[in-house]
């Protein structure tokens, strides 16, 4: 397993353990008073107030050699503003991403790829 693999999947495993710790329950019934734990949904002040045109690009992905590699791609990606959506196979040594075209390009997730040490170019759009 390559050095940033290794450090991705020991973040990814920190933060599930931390997460499970924050929860407090492990999987056990809820105690108390269920109404007091239910969480409002979102008011209408929290909805976008447009809906952006979403564009879809594919780039292949030279360097891709396990899952951690896998996972750091789709996490780079993910958290550019302007993605929506992303995923990643070094199988396929591939990445898409679903994005609004107004506030980020392929370019700027090429760049955020090559940061992670890989090639990525364009494949489609």
């Amino acid at each position: 397993m390559c050095k940033t693999a290794r450090l991705l999947a020991l973040a990814s495993s920190l933060a599930l353990a931390s997460s499970v710790a924050a929860c407090g329950r492990g999987g056990a019934e809820p105690q108390g008073n269920v109404d007091a734990m239910r969480v409002s949904p979102p008011t209408a002040a929290a909805e976008p107030t447009t809906t952006a045109r979403l564009a879809r690009v594919e780039f292949h992905v030279e360097g891709m050699t396990c899952g951690g590699c896998v996972i750091g791609t789709r996490a780079a990606l993910k958290k550019l503003d302007g993605v929506r959506e992303a995923d990643a196979s070094y199988e396929n040594s591939s990445a898409w991403a679903q994005y609004d075209p107004a506030r980020i390009t392929p370019e700027q997730m090429i760049a955020a790829i090559k940061e992670l040490g890989y090639t990525a170019t364009v494949v489609r759009t």
